[in-house]
């Protein structure tokens, strides 16, 4: 097994709050959790601008 760092550059509405923001990086990206119907983040409401990895 293999550990790689992931970095993703993601824009979020304003209205997210640092909770709202945890939540949908768990739920998205590490697929544990859950976020609420309403939160901010959720759908097309964010933009991902870049995305790398590195192996550890």
């Amino acid at each position: 097994m293999k550990t790689i760092v992931v970095t993703i550059e993601i824009d979020v509405p304003d209205e997210a709050t640092d909770k709202d923001i945890t939540d949908f990086v768990d739920v998205e990206y590490g697929q544990c959790n859950s976020m609420k119907m309403d939160n901010p983040c959720r759908g097309d409401a964010v933009e991902i601008f870049s995305a790398t990895w590195k192996k550890d």
